[in-house]
């Protein structure tokens, strides 16, 4: 491919893309708003029964859903049956998941034995949370073939910021207590799942054609150890540090995965207008396509880690009060936000397995991945830092871009040379590093994180601007 072409692919990315990150990130940033409140509202304690039920939500929603949200938009775009097919595949996929949360729900007492929270009917609200859940990524899934990123987002407001709201005006309402936050989330999510099945229903006539769920069935299930291993990648931190340190320091690390996911927010946004691009591409282009659009994609991701890093102790306290201690969670933040950095070399390499069709390896690759990063989460807890834990992010990471890079050699005939993204993720860590250990308060700290910062800013916007002008 030309880098007239890649520089083309790169702007329908980022033009595209930036939809889905606007939609994306606003209501992450609401919700954002919004925490302050409830760790102020309900306290230390609550909040981390509130943590390890948003990880039950994750887990039980990625389980459930059987892997078939990636299913639907590979189908609609390659699958013969087309959208009309990933509209029936969309509704079947969501009644699908919705029976197997609720069997969840009525088993909440042995779940609970898992969790850890001491309340089968708070495991229980969790679990409709997930059916919900489910069925809004299915018909996010169904909008991304169409092409559709604005109702998408609307959609993402609906869940992320319409859950926690509700959320809290039940705390400060009601109660103080997880149950009456955990009981908004539930009501955001299954609000958010019926809309988006309406929206799926008006986009396209459900036509099936023989076979197309056993074909999504094939493709998607083996990726649900992938999807719940890249959700534990970040979700374990809070279970390792809550064995190791205690519930309140798990309330602690959920609030630096909440600001460090940041940059994996944008990679997952712009994603949604990179997968559909790759997808579609003919086969023999689809690795230097991967590699004209990854470097600027990782370029970008860099800069926005670095920011993240170089805020991190301002946006920490204003998250949480002193209860919780939040600024010496800077580094964890930091370790998170280069974390989402690699993960846009991993997806170069899974878009090519994806495409091909042959997404059982992801199912052996992640699950070790996860274990090596765990082990690793495990090793630093014994230190006896808190923030230094979440480096088992970072690890879990790189693991996965090494193995996936591996996977697609072997499936696919396609070849893309990660060192493409090369600089921009050795940039990247160095920011990130100066942003873990530049101090957190005084003068000194306050100049070099400004400095940072502004940088990481120049930099985005400089890249952004090039590619846009061609």
């Amino acid at each position: 491919m030309s880098s007239t072409a890649a520089n083309g692919s790169s702007r329908a990315i980022l033009g595209r893309g930036m939809i889905y990150t606007i939609g994306t990130a606003a209501p992450i940033l609401a919700n954002a708003l919004v925490t302050p409140a409830v760790t102020r509202a309900v306290g230390s304690v609550e909040f981390g029964r509130v943590s390890l039920l948003i990880q039950l939500i994750q887990v039980t929603m990625l389980v459930c859903s059987l892997g078939l949200a990636a299913a639907i938009t590979r189908h609609g775009l390659i699958e013969a049956s087309g959208v009309p097919g990933a509209s029936a595949l969309t509704l079947r996929a969501s009644g699908i998941a919705a029976v197997l949360c609720l069997m969840g729900a009525f088993g909440s007492p042995a779940l609970d034995l898992v969790v850890g929270v001491d309340d089968p009917w708070l495991v229980a609200l969790g679990c409709v949370a997930a059916a919900g859940f489910a069925c809004m990524a299915n018909a996010q899934a169904f909008l991304r073939v169409v092409d559709r990123p604005l109702p998408f987002v609307m959609l993402a407001l609906v869940a992320t910021l319409g859950g926690p709201v509700i959320g809290l005006g039940l705390v400060l309402l009601h109660q103080a207590s997880a149950v009456d936050f955990v009981s908004g989330l539930a009501a955001g999510y299954v609000l958010a799942g019926a809309v988006g099945l309406a929206l799926t229903l008006r986009g396209a006539r459900p036509r099936p054609l023989p076979g197309d769920l056993a074909r999504a069935l094939r493709i998607g299930v083996p990726t649900v150890p992938h999807a719940v291993g890249l959700y534990l990648s970040t979700a374990v931190l809070v279970f390792v540090v809550a064995h190791t340190f205690g519930t309140a320091d798990a309330g602690r690390m959920q609030l630096a995965i909440l600001l460090g996911s940041a940059p994996s927010v944008l990679t997952t946004a712009l994603n949604n207008a990179w997968a559909p691009l790759v997808y579609a591409a003919p086969r023999g282009e689809r690795a230097s396509l991967i590699e004209g659009t990854g470097r600027d994609i990782a370029l970008i991701t860099a800069a926005a880690s670095g920011f993240v890093a170089a805020v991190a102790p301002l946006v920490l306290v204003v998250l949480a009060d002193a209860r919780f201690d939040p600024a010496p969670m800077t580094p964890a933040v930091a370790w998170m936000a280069l974390g989402g950095l690699i993960s846009v070399v991993y997806l170069g390499s899974v878009h090519l397995v994806f495409a091909e069709g042959r997404s059982t390896g992801l199912a052996i690759v992640t699950p070790l991945s996860v274990a090596v990063g765990t082990a690793a989460a495990v090793a630093l807890s014994r230190t006896g830092d808190v923030p230094l834990t979440a480096a088992g992010m970072t690890v879990t990471y790189t693991a996965l871009a090494i193995g996936a890079w591996l996977l697609a050699r072997r499936v696919s005939p396609e070849r893309w040379r990660p060192t493409t993204m090369g600089p921009a993720v050795a940039i990247g860590s160095a920011l990130c590093l100066a942003g873990a250990l530049a101090p957190i308060d005084g003068p000194e700290g306050w100049l070099t994180r400004t400095v940072l910062a502004i940088g990481c800013v120049a930099l985005a916007c400089g890249r952004f601007v090039r590619v846009m002008r061609g």
